[in-house]
């Protein structure tokens, strides 16, 4: 069976806001605020429900396949992740996403830097062989005089 209007409503609030839990989304679809934390547990348990956000979750990733998400939308999806878990408690494995998730957005704003290139152009190349050549003729110079004596 399909989701009602309103709760295609909550799945649309839900999933364009980034920062907005379950909760928030149900406000905004027109929940009162007591009424929305009951539907929010329900809606989580809800199969229906869960297979509309996976739904969409699954068209973002096909979108990331193709390349056609920004990093704006990769940024929003790590953080929907997060306010998840926050919404669903002080859980060990949900912890351990956050963190996870916090992990990638230090890697996606280059907070983490795991491997650094150093490449040898030719300008510095030709700069090691001026330094050769420069500490070379002192000794040539040196062994001439020598000769010469």
């Amino acid at each position: 069976m399909g989701l009602t209007k309103k709760r295609r409503l909550v799945l649309a609030n839900y999933t364009s806001d980034p920062a907005a839990t379950l909760e928030d989304a149900l406000v905004k679809a027109g929940y009162s605020d007591k009424r929305a934390k009951i539907t929010a547990c329900e809606l989580r348990r809800d199969p229906d429900f869960i297979a509309a956000i996976e739904r969409k979750q699954t068209q973002k990733l096909e979108k990331l396949e193709r390349g056609e998400l920004t990093d704006h939308e990769v940024i929003d999806g790590i953080r929907d992740i997060d306010a998840e878990c926050k919404a669903a408690g002080p859980v060990a494995t949900y912890l351990q996403i956050r963190l996870k998730a916090h992990e990638l957005l230090c890697k996606i704003r280059g907070l983490f830097i795991e491997k650094i290139e150093f490449g040898f152009g030719a300008e510095l190349a030709k700069e090691i062989e001026a330094a050769r050549q420069r500490a070379r003729t002192p000794i040539i110079e040196a062994t001439e005089n020598r000769e010469l004596n």
